[in-house]
């Protein structure tokens, strides 16, 4: 019934409306049922009384049939009718027969029956029937002749409109006052429904007056257990918006203080250029601001790449099937001229078939380009670099080179962003490993 109402466009915003619906449709089913189960048993229980008092008139009108020879005789002290306890309201026939079938006494409308196959004396015997087309209960007893065994039959049929108006009466006494009982229900698990979502209520406005950056866990206290999953599950996603927002912060931090260093001295190379008269002196200073200019280039690059691979490690969309094998070959390709460039010997190693996985082609990209770039950067002239893809239990990516390598006490913080090895005379970011960590 639900969906029918959704269907039909009835969708219900309220979890309270939905809930009431739901025991509404729940008492009226139950509330059909016990109509039914109600009137089943008023009929029973009406009919038994008057069975009862059909038994008790057979049994009188049996009382005055005899046997003389082969004859069966009824003889009443009184009219049948006023022997018969019957209600005005009520048709009441009776019938006593000969074994032959003759009618001896009565009303001949009432239908014969057969004799049972194993004829019991004194037993009374029930059915429904109808006479002039009007239903009767017909009460029935087989008396059997003494010396043939043939049985006389006694029979006494009534109308049921007292029995009818008796369950009428039963069933109005029991469903009437339901009428009343199913709309106080309905009005006191109202009741019980609101009083039980008030700790919505009071954390809907907790969460409404609290300040936009207050991402502190949410209390349990006083919220019923059904409702405690998700509150942890919510303290579960602003304990990680938190960690996203610091992160990004701290981010927004280091860019600020990383930016600022090279456009210094972009300002001040350019003035000093301004000042200079001399055009070798100021050609050195054009050089030194394309040099700056080219680091700052690569800064945001790297940031950008870096800002970038956090959103898009947040997202599944952005992943689908990559070959490993051609991604690594191509961007080796694309590194050639600037190995060639510094005098180093840059190779490849593939795996000879297509590496496929599932993830993401600018992020894969990145992390390769950075490698690449880290490699050529910190490899002397006349050395080697060599990019390698291997296939196993796992796939495996190497960028292995000959340079001046990563002491062991600092190959932890070198993927710290910013952080720099000292000693170097390596121009560079700090950025390159801590994108491919990302």
């Amino acid at each position: 019934m639900l969906r029918r109402f959704r269907r039909l466009g009835y969708a219900f915003d309220s979890l309270l409306g939905e809930v009431l619906l739901w025991i509404l449709i729940l008492l009226l089913f139950l509330w059909a049922m016990s109509v039914v189960m109600t009137y089943y048993v008023a009929n029973v229980v009406a009919h038994q009384p008057y069975d009862e008092l059909l038994a008790d008139n057979v049994r009188a009108l049996a009382h005055y049939v005899r046997f003389e020879g082969d004859h069966a005789t009824a003889e009443f002290p009184l009219p049948a009718k006023e022997l018969l306890r019957a209600d005005p309201s009520d048709q009441v026939y009776y019938q006593v027969l000969a074994p032959s079938g003759r009618l001896i006494a009565g009303d001949s409308e009432i239908p014969w029956v057969e004799p049972p196959g194993q004829l019991q004396p004194g037993v009374v015997y029930f059915r429904d029937d109808e006479i002039d087309n009007e239903e009767v209960r017909v009460a029935y007893l087989f008396i059997p002749h003494p010396a043939t065994a043939e049985p006389a039959l006694v029979q006494v049929a009534e109308t049921g409109k007292r029995p009818q108006m008796l369950s009428a009466h039963i069933v109005s006494g029991v469903i009437v006052p339901q009428f009343v009982i199913v709309p106080i229900a309905v009005i006191l698990v109202y009741l019980a429904l609101s009083r039980g979502i008030t700790p919505l209520h009071r954390l809907q406005q907790e969460l409404r007056e609290r300040r936009p950056t207050d991402l502190s866990p949410i209390s349990v206290r006083g919220i019923p257990a059904e409702i405690r999953p998700m509150i942890a599950a919510l303290n579960d996603i602003m304990v990680r918006l938190e960690e996203n927002l610091l992160g990004q912060r701290r981010f927004s931090a280091d860019a600020a203080h990383q930016l600022k260093t090279p456009l210094t001295g972009l300002r001040m190379q350019t003035e000093l250029a301004l000042h200079e008269s001399d055009v070798d002196h100021m050609r050195d200073r054009l050089r030194q601001i394309a040099l700056s200019a080219e680091r700052l280039s690569h800064l945001t690059r790297q940031l950008l790449a870096l800002a970038s691979a956090e959103a898009t490690t947040e997202s599944s969309d952005a992943f689908q099937v990559v070959d490993l094998d051609q991604l690594a070959h191509s961007l080796t390709v694309e590194w050639a001229d600037r190995a060639i460039a510094k005098g180093i010997e840059l190779g490849y190693e593939g795996a000879g078939w297509p590496l496929r996985l599932i993830g993401s082609p600018f992020l894969l990209g990145e992390l390769i380009s950075n490698l690449l770039d880290n490699a050529i950067k910190y490899t002397p002239p006349g050395g080697q670099v060599t990019v390698r893809t291997l296939a196993g239990v796992r796939l495996d990516l190497q960028v292995e080179d000959n340079g001046t390598g990563i002491p062991i006490e600092e190959r932890e913080r070198v993927f710290e962003r910013f952080y720099r090895l000292l000693g170097t005379d390596t121009h560079g970011s700090g950025l390159g490993l801590p994108i491919v960590k990302e």
